[in-house]
């Protein structure tokens, strides 16, 4: 039997056998993109507190890795993937819609002030009390979309309380004199029913999503098997709806909140476009030609022999590091912006940013990749990481965020198409998929979950902008000692081939595919459906083979 993909047919611009898997991943993605940046936004207009929202995100890290095993045994129960698809997606969109209809919180707000006035050089705050600000952050009664963060102390004692954030339009008013300003206090945290019922929803709908997203890396492989074509490029469609719906859905939101108060934010949109688009997406996987699922082989038993190659370990270790900055920034990003005064249309501009300057780099991957290595380049990917969260740290105007998004595209899109192609440097070619699984487990669900939580707690103690900062002189200092690392002890692993592989070759099939593009709001990790799921026919029966010899 021929396992070999069929080829396009010469002088047509697509293959027509996969129109339908582009149109579901643009759909799927694309109502991910639009609805699930805005929820930790969206938590926090419901009266959710920072340590609520870290506890969710931890409730959340179970969700994304028992969702990947439940929904490889219920393909294997009824033996297609079609059914399982449609139910999740369904479920999918009832139990995030169901999100809409929590009531928020009623919440009282206090807030402490402050006699504030400018230092005789004008480059400082002097503050009259005994104690600093709690929260980091003074209010004034004007508004302004731009904030200008100064050295403060206390005027009785000289006591520094860092760099606090103020509105342009105080800072100017302060020229004048002495101005009053407010600290808001926010309430301890409750954990009420409002939390407890999200909590059980949210649960329930990151499940869904979890599963949906899942099953969409096997389908497309097989269909890419069965009719020809390149799994890059259908998965380049995910991208593509993810850079238009997200922005797309921030205008939408503050097209719909500008009637209802200078401080109430609709998130309508964003929850009926998610349902529209998952709507589409029902009636396009119902017209795709989904085959049967390709068998599955032993994950333990492969997990303990990859586990047992000491580059593994290394690899695994900093890639957990590497989804804990990941996570912290994507589940921060918009609160910090917010905070800034960004409008909701540029939050979602920030995700196109970094989407748009990822494509053409997939592309220049296998030049890349020979000319500075693998270890090298993850090695980038903390610095960009680092770059990118101090870069939040340092800007009072959210409109800076566009040099600083460019940074995504190494530390997320490249970042993981060199962490699956070093997958095929690491393993042999039976346990390239399994350790491809493995690596996207570990990164976009612990890695991912972890950082979310720690987050959270981290800003509830020093404030949104010295939580970014230290979390960013953190990735630097990552970065640094995974190189040494490297330098002191893994480097002697390099270029050692293992036996029933060839290194060369497994990295060009892997290039060739470019399985790694997965856009960033696949919160918990499609790819590892890798592990159990998506084993090519080819290696099917290439261990058949071996295993009849």
């Amino acid at each position: 039997m021929d396992t070999k993909p069929k080829s396009v047919p010469s002088g047509r611009w697509f293959n027509p056998q996969l129109v339908q898997l582009k149109v579901t991943l643009f759909l799927l993605f694309g109502a991910t993109s639009a609805l699930t940046p805005y929820l930790t936004i969206h938590m926090q207009s419901i009266g959710l507190t920072v340590e609520e929202v870290a506890s969710v995100y931890l409730t959340l890290l179970f969700t994304s890795c028992l969702s990947p095993p439940l929904t490889g045994y219920l393909i294997d129960r009824f033996g297609r993937y079609k059914p399982v698809l449609l139910t999740s997606i369904v479920l999918n969109a009832v139990s995030h819609h169901l999100i809409h209809f929590i009531p928020a919180r009623n919440v009282i707000v206090t807030h402490r002030s402050w006699n504030v006035s400018l230092a005789g050089d004008g480059a400082a705050l002097l503050l009259q009390g005994t104690n600093c600000p709690l929260q980091g952050y003074l209010n004034a009664s004007c508004s302004s979309n731009s904030t200008t963060s100064l050295p403060t102390y206390l005027a009785a004692s000289e006591t520094s309380c860092a760099d606090l954030p103020i509105p342009d339009c105080a800072l100017s008013a302060l020229s004048a004199g002495t101005l009053m300003l407010l600290e808001p206090i926010p309430p301890a945290s409750e954990y009420d029913a409002t939390f407890w019922t999200y909590l059980a929803v949210r649960f329930v709908a990151a499940s869904m999503l979890a599963s949906t997203l899942t099953i969409t890396d096997p389908i497309a492989l097989d269909m890419v098997e069965q009719h020809g074509g390149d799994f890059g490029r259908e998965k380049l469609y995910s991208s593509v709806g993810m850079a238009i719906f997200t922005p797309l859905t921030g205008l939408m939101i503050d097209a719909w909140s500008s009637g209802s108060g200078p401080t109430e934010t609709v998130y309508t949109p964003a929850f009926y476009t998610y349902d529209l688009l998952l709507l589409g997406s029902l009636v396009s996987v119902s017209l795709m030609p989904i085959g049967r699922k390709i068998p599955s082989e032993s994950v333990m038993k492969d997990t303990r022999r990859l586990l047992r190659l000491p580059p593994v370990l290394a690899f695994l270790a900093f890639l957990f590091l590497l989804g804990n900055f990941w996570g912290f920034i994507e589940s921060y990003l918009f609160v910090i912006m917010k905070a800034m005064g960004s409008p909701n249309y540029l939050l979602g501009l920030t995700y196109t940013v970094g989407t748009v300057a990822s494509i053409p780099m997939m592309y220049l991957l296998e030049r890349i990749t020979q000319r500075v290595g693998h270890v090298n380049l993850l090695v980038v990917a903390f610095f960009a990481h680092a770059l990118r969260i101090l870069g939040y740290s340092w800007i009072t105007n959210p409109y800076w965020c566009f040099p600083i998004e460019l940074n995504e595209a190494i530390s997320c899109y490249f970042m993981w198409v060199v962490a699956t192609t070093y997958c095929a440097v690491l393993a042999p070619n039976s346990l390239v998929a399994t350790l491809i699984g493995i690596a996207g487990m570990v990164h976009f669900c612990l890695g991912k979950g972890v950082g979310a939580f720690v987050g959270g707690f981290l800003i509830a103690r020093v404030g949104l902008v010295l939580a970014f900062r230290y979390v960013g002189y953190m990735a630097v200092g990552c970065g640094v000692l995974y190189k040494l690392v490297h330098l002191l002890w893994l480097h002697r692993y390099d270029g050692r081939a293992l036996p029933d592989r060839e290194p060369v070759r497994a990295v060009e099939e892997l290039v060739k595919r470019r399985a790694s593009i997965l856009p960033k709001v696949d919160q918990f990790g499609s790819v590892v459906s890798f592990g159990g799921l998506a084993r090519t026919k080819a290696e099917d029966a290439h261990d058949k083979e071996g295993a009849e010899e």
